[in-house]
């Protein structure tokens, strides 16, 4: 913990200093930093009270209302008056308040641009993907991930299949405590999909979220009309934003514009979350058989889709 928080505050000093955070006017304006960020917060929400800038900023209430006094004096903010409440007003800006915003947020643009200009495309998404990810893990407001902030690409590409692998691994062993022998299966089946790879007839769906693998399904053609739908997998904290829907959903309409006439897939009892989606898209439990793998006593479900 020590180190971490050393690290974190080497990082602040660095970035201060890089933005000239700590100067006393930003941009040599007449306007110190809070004082910006408190015109933005107007700008950002068209209009909005002290009290919403007050909690957003965490600012002192008379510290605050001096700022907001001194604006109102320079023509960059109005007030008027809460059609429920007459004793409090909310703030908007004036066309010179605007100008004034545009302005700055040109040249805090050109400040960014001048720090990321030697960087290469996949650098520049690497710092991104890292922002949006520590926002997350710190809760910061609005940075839970949507269905908005995933990416679903197939057409398997060098890298891809250790990813899977990868995240079968450890995401079955934080959930149900298997063991390696799971990983080992998981590779396994993996390198005996890829000798008889066809694009043509398979498909793997991988979903990411700032850069990093979060889910994924597949299916495989298993001749005479027949396919499997293998490693459906999603990432907790991606669960119930409504993927694991969209990503069935691609490999049923894949698996109808195959013209495959039936769908199957082997799973454990221990997925009952993925066992409901299957029963949603129609799928059948077909057969239970209890068996002992991965360190566990287990029931290998077998669930079926007639397709025609």
């Amino acid at each position: 913990m020590d180190q971490l928080i050393s690290n974190i505050r080497q990082f602040n000093r660095y970035y201060t200093k890089q933005l000239g955070l700590l100067q006393q006017h930003f941009f040599d304006t007449d306007y110190s930093l809070t004082d910006i960020r408190v015109l933005y917060e107007i700008d950002f929400n068209g209009q909005t009270t002290a009290t919403g800038i007050r909690e957003a900023l965490q600012i002192d209430a008379g510290y605050l209302s001096r700022i907001l006094r001194n604006f109102e004096k320079k023509g960059l903010i109005l007030k008027h008056p809460l059609p429920e409440d007459g004793r409090s007003y909310y703030l908007q800006l004036t066309a010179r308040g605007k100008k004034l915003m545009a302005g700055m947020n040109e040249r805090s643009n050109g400040q960014i641009r001048e720090m990321l200009k030697d960087l290469r495309p996949a650098e520049r998404e690497k710092i991104a993907n890292s922002m949006n990810i520590l926002r997350n893990l710190l809760k910061a407001p609005d940075s839970t991930p949507a269905l908005e902030d995933v990416v679903i690409r197939h057409g398997l590409q060098p890298g891809d299949i250790g990813d899977m692998i990868r995240l079968h691994g450890i995401l079955y062993a934080q959930e149900y405590q298997y063991d390696l022998a799971f990983e080992t299966y998981v590779t396994q089946t993996l390198y005996e999909f890829m000798q008889t790879y066809d694009p043509a007839r398979d498909r793997v769906w991988l979903a990411y979220c700032y850069g990093e693998l979060i889910g994924m399904i597949a299916i495989i053609g298993k001749g005479r009309g027949v396919a499997q739908l293998r490693w459906f997998l999603l990432r907790p904290e991606f669960r119930g934003i409504g993927l694991g829907k969209k990503l069935m959903g691609e490999a049923m309409a894949f698996c109808r514009q195959q013209n495959f006439r039936s769908v199957y897939l082997l799973t454990t009892h221990q997925q009952t979350t993925a066992g409901s989606m299957y029963t949603k898209a129609g799928f059948v439990k077909t057969a239970s058989t209890p068996q002992r793998i991965w360190g566990h006593d287990l029931y290998e479900e077998r669930y079926e889709l007639k397709l025609r």
